[in-house]
């Protein structure tokens, strides 16, 4: 059992939330909508955002990967996390999505990016 405590680790090295954020009220006219793009794969993906209330939102995640749904916990850095995925304001209608990708033979991690727009 001490092997295992020993080489056990609470968080992930490559976390997609810094430790210590902060979650403060945000301004639902800049999250809520369908966001849409390609990811590193030229797939096409999509996110669908309601009911943004305080710093929480319903989110839907469509990709070749298949499709998520949750409630959203957006930091004040303007990012919130769906699974191996973050979604960021990087300015007005754009935002970066960034996964985690895990190689199964080799258990290294990758980050991926792209880029996505909101529809008007």
């Amino acid at each position: 059992m001490s092997i295992l405590q020993s080489s056990y680790t609470a968080t992930s090295p490559n976390s997609l939330f810094s430790p210590g954020s902060k979650f403060a009220k945000v301004d639902p006219t800049k999250w809520e909508g369908t966001w849409t793009g390609k990811d590193f794969k030229n797939q096409p993906f999509t996110f669908k955002i309601t009911n943004v209330k305080g710093y929480r939102a319903d989110v839907t995640f469509e990709s070749s990967a298949g499709l998520q749904e949750q409630k959203a916990f957006i930091t004040t850095k303007n990012v919130f996390r769906i699974g191996d995925s973050s979604f960021a304001l990087t300015g007005k209608g754009t935002a970066k999505l960034t996964t985690i990708v895990t190689d199964p033979n080799t258990g290294i991690q990758t980050a991926n990016t792209a880029i996505a727009h909101q529809k008007t």
